[in-house]
């Protein structure tokens, strides 16, 4: 086997995995806020750890490269927020999906179910899990958006996935 056949799994998986140790280290400092709700988010998320975050890491990963990426002071302070805030919403839409298929559970244990309310809670259990699919996404755009061009540059030769994508 090529060495880059290794390389390119092993450089994707650490991308992948990079964001996420950092974002349960954030998670688990705040106060009350454990990492249970991660496993749920990546088994709702529509994919985004593959689909998205492959290509586009946030502002854990940023934090994760500031040295490579030369941050300064302020752009550390702001992709912080940013983790804060992403971490939160993320919380947040897995709190609330879990709330609808409780209310879709619930009402579908009817000896006699209402169409139109087993109709509503199916539609409520979507919208909420595109919600969660798309809670980390402003967030992951907004880390890349706060970098200069010459970080940006940087950034894009550290992704794997972003090198495939912009060169």
């Amino acid at each position: 086997m090529k060495l880059h056949h290794l390389i390119v799994p092993a450089a994707i998986a650490l991308v992948t995995v990079a964001p996420a140790a950092y974002a349960t280290t954030m998670a688990q400092s705040g106060p009350a806020m454990g990492a249970s709700w991660k496993p749920y988010f990546r088994a709702h998320s529509l994919g985004f750890p593959m689909m998205f975050r492959a290509h586009h890491p946030g502002p854990a990963w940023v934090l994760g490269h500031a040295k490579q990426l030369e941050l300064t002071p302020a752009q550390i302070k702001e992709e912080k927020a940013l983790t804060m805030g992403m971490v939160g919403a993320a919380q947040s839409t897995v709190t609330t999906l879990k709330a609808k298929y409780a209310q879709y559970q619930k009402d579908a244990a009817q000896l006699d179910p209402d169409l139109h309310q087993i109709s509503a809670d199916i539609e409520a259990v979507g919208k909420a899990q595109t919600e969660v699919g798309m809670a980390m996404v402003p967030y992951h755009l907004k880390a890349y958006a706060a970098l200069n061009a010459k970080q940006q540059a940087i950034f894009r030769k550290l992704v794997p996935a972003a090198k495939m994508n912009h060169s």
